[in-house]
């Protein structure tokens, strides 16, 4: 606890010596806060005012169809011949700001023809916009435009290929999501300034010592390194990244529509609904979401969020690897081997897995978690807090991604295995139980609803153990690669290294790996000795090398999957989730790391500096050497999109469908208009998100139906709006949402999805118990450091 307790005091102190700079008499500074207040006066005036309405009829557009006046429309048909640039809306004069563009339009295909906005005038990257394509279920289009410069040459075109179109009119909608932007980079670089400013003010008076400089540059440094496929203007066109797009977007418009926290995107599928977020933890895309709704576009949000969880990793594996190893240099080196691993920037970049590449981000955490509840003095009072980290850590992959907590919860049976005698000790063994239970209270709002679920009901994820993983193993050789090549093939089996994508732990761990087990082939004496370790740091050195090695191997297509995966449906199950065995890597690189840091310690406990000097110049040369090279390969080699506004990516891309309902056809969820069955009549009906409204009658004797354009999940419930009574909700044809109309039925039905008082309960409970948990810790640092 004296850690902690320094901690504490420097905590109280650091009021105290920020008021001592008497920052308020300081005349350049004052000047530079009212230069600020001043700018961002400016930027909140210019929220208000932006509300325009540009308004503009078929009949003032130039177009290669026929104008219907009884209509008033213009109209072409599979027979006019008529192709591309059907009806265009020219030199449209409108000052800079964001719009929601609106093409008035009626067609009878979907995903043929399309809505498109371009302009020559302004100059490049004034215009940001991917357009939109046409649906036969709706009657406007409602992306947004991105506009930097004054125009009077924009041009809005209706893409004609196909089908029947018709279109009416063009409305442009200002809003002031530009304003939003300029006013949250104001406040960004204003706190980003004063930041330094008080920095340099806080070196010059009480001094900062070279180790926190550096410190504070490195991660700067690694951050920069980590983010350099973020330093172009687009993303790259990685496996996963559309679908992680599709997550953030949903999160966003949940939240939008009223829902926090967010269990089903209300836009995703066509508006039809799709509970992502009840199978796959999105805690820390709330961030990626806010970019969102500021206003940002699709491509910013994301390349911002990305940096954002660089520097997170960066961050948080340092603090994490300087505690368990007790040197700031150390704890530098091993972030650098951390967050710029081959696997982890692999990951990120090359294959999208964003939530993978979350749920690494916690993983030193949970190894600095068993660090103190295995190394600390059980006897001692600070003892009751060491399951803090660890349970932190374990709630975060929960919540992020549930394939590395399995992976995680298996090597920790296997820990536990290992140092079994000290699991049994009375203090570790509850500070264990405790790390169980605080890690699912503080989940609990996400594990129930995903529990019932998968408990109550049938999703395709429930039906993919037949799916076999050991073909998609890796070749040793691949472990092995010394300067990973740009490659984009992911199945070994079938191409061989022909390609292979740069796949691996890196050689600088590698080469760490080897080093290790060199030592231990002279002895643990010489380890100790020599080496001047105590034997806590040689038993995690060779705990980092046995999980390392094992996981590597397990990675391979040596391994034998196949085999474990028939032994029973649970085994069956737990395998085919895995989908690829390199996913093992994480755990791998996560034990060469530590053992990196064992082997600096050593390094830096040698009479000579150039023991610490050469090693640590040596692993960032190798990490140099393998995963920069890769960065650099794949920024040149790879393909890119550029996404700005949501609707330019479609809704419809769910990614193997694994939480869609068993069953359902998702080529058949597109805008529709309620379906009346039985003698039900429909006479009006609105959809809003995650519900409808319909007004309809029954005039028969026999119960009828309503089949409306929603995806059936459990929570739906249905009622009269004026009466309140409660009607029946069921899954219907391809699982799409149904309400039981009674005979004589006449009024308006209104549909939404609630979630159950139970998971409100949940959420609660892990609100209550993080207020009260954080409320004691910082209750008992204080009462220590007294």
């Amino acid at each position: 606890m004296e850690e902690e307790a320094t901690e504490v005091e420097t905590v109280e102190r650091l009021g105290s010596k920020i008021a001592g700079l008497q920052m308020h008499r300081r005349k350049s500074f004052l000047i530079l806060l009212a230069i600020e207040l001043l700018v961002a006066g400016l930027a909140v005036a210019g929220l208000f005012g932006k509300n325009a309405v540009y308004e503009y009829d078929a009949s003032t557009a130039a177009t290669l169809g026929v104008y219907d006046p009884e209509r008033g429309a213009c109209v072409a048909d599979p027979e006019s011949g008529q192709q591309e640039d059907f009806v265009v809306f020219r030199n449209l004069s409108i000052p800079a700001g964001t719009y929601e563009v609106r093409l008035l339009y009626e067609t009878d295909v979907d995903d043929v023809n399309m809505c498109r906005v371009s302009d020559t005038t302004i100059g490049f990257k004034h215009l940001f916009t991917n357009g939109e394509v046409l649906y036969s279920g709706l009657q406007e289009t409602d992306f947004m435009m991105w506009l930097l410069r004054d125009t009077k040459g924009m041009e809005v075109r209706a893409v004609y290929s196909g089908g029947n179109l018709a279109v009416k009119g063009l409305v442009l909608a200002q809003n002031n999501a530009l304003q939003r932007i300029w006013l949250s980079v104001v406040l960004a670089a204003g706190l980003l300034i004063d930041g330094v400013w008080l920095w340099r003010a806080w070196d010059r008076q009480y001094g900062i010592s070279n180790v926190n400089k550096t410190v504070v540059f490195g991660l700067g440094l690694i951050t920069v390194f980590a983010s350099l496929p973020l330093m172009m203007d687009y993303i790259l066109s990685s496996g996963d990244v559309g679908y992680h797009l599709m997550r953030i977007e949903g999160l966003k418009d949940g939240i939008l529509s009223g829902q926090f926290p967010v269990r089903i995107a209300p836009r995703w599928v066509q508006d039809y609904g799709y509970a992502d977020a009840v199978f796959y933890g999105q805690t820390l895309l709330l961030p990626a979401a806010l970019f969102r709704m500021i206003g940002f576009t699709v491509t910013t949000s994301y390349r911002l969020y990305i940096l954002c969880v660089n520097l997170a990793t960066a961050w948080l594996s340092y603090r994490c690897f300087r505690k368990i190893f007790g040197h700031p240099h150390i704890g530098l080196l091993c972030s650098m081997l951390y967050t710029l691993s081959l696997y982890r920037l692999f990951k990120l970049y090359m294959r999208g897995s964003l939530g993978e590449t979350l749920g690494m981000m916690f993983l030193p955490l949970i190894a600095y978690g068993f660090w103190r509840i295995f190394t600390e003095d059980h006897r001692a009072k600070a003892y009751r807090w060491c399951f803090l980290p660890l349970a932190i850590g374990l709630a975060g992959i929960i919540q992020t991604h549930m394939l590395t907590c399995e992976l995680v919860g298996g090597f920790t049976v296997l820990l536990c295995i290992l140092l079994w005698k000290r699991v049994f000790r009375r203090e570790t063994f509850l500070a264990l139980a405790k790390t169980v239970i605080c890690a699912l209270l503080l989940a609990a709002w996400f594990i129930v609803p995903f529990l019932d679920y998968m408990i109550t009901g049938d999703f395709v994820i429930q039906h993919v153990y037949e799916r076999t993983i050991q073909e998609r193993g890796l070749y040793l050789a691949h472990l092995f690669s010394v300067y990973p090549f740009y490659g984009g093939s992911v199945f070994p089996a079938e191409d061989g290294m022909v390609n292979a994508t740069p796949v691996g732990i890196g050689f600088a761990l590698l080469a760490c790996l080897l080093l290790w087990c060199y030592l231990l082939v002279l002895g643990r004496k010489t380890l100790r000795e020599r080496g001047k370790l105590e034997e806590k740091y040689v038993a995690l050195g060779n705990i980092g090398l046995g999980f390392a090695v094992l996981a590597m191997w397990m990675s391979l297509s040596a391994f034998p999957w196949n085999s474990i995966q028939f032994l029973h449906r649970i085994t069956a199950t737990l395998v085919s989730s895995l989908q690829f065995p390199e996913r093992l890597l994480m755990i791998a690189g996560t034990g060469g790391v530590l053992v990196a840091g064992v082997l600096a310690l050593a390094a830096f406990r040698q009479a000579k500096a150039g023991w610490k000097i050469g090693f640590c110049g040596v692993m960032a040369g190798l990490t140099v050497l393998t995963s920069l090279f890769m960065l650099d390969g794949l920024v040149r080699n790879t393909n890119f999109v550029k996404v700005y506004n949501a609707r330019g990516m479609g809704s419809g891309y769910i990614a193997g469908q694994e939480y869609l309902p068993y069953g359902t056809d998702a080529s058949l969820l597109y805008w529709r208009p309620p379906i009346a069955g039985g003698a039900v009549e429909t006479e009006g009906w609105e959809q809003g998100p995650l519900s409808a409204e319909v007004s309809c009658r029954n005039p028969g004797g026999e119960d009828g139906s309503l089949n409306l354009p929603l995806l059936y999940y459990k929570g739906y419930r249905a009622w009269d709006r004026d009466t309140g009574e409660r009607l029946t909700v069921y899954a219907g044809e391809n699982n799409t949402v149904h309400v039981n109309v009674p005979g004589g039925y006449e009024g308006t039905i209104c549909t939404a999805f609630v979630s159950p008082w139970y998971w409100r309960l949940a959420e609660a409970v892990s609100l209550a118990f993080g207020i009260g948990l954080a409320v004691r810790y910082r209750a008992a640092r204080k009462k220590a450091g007294k």
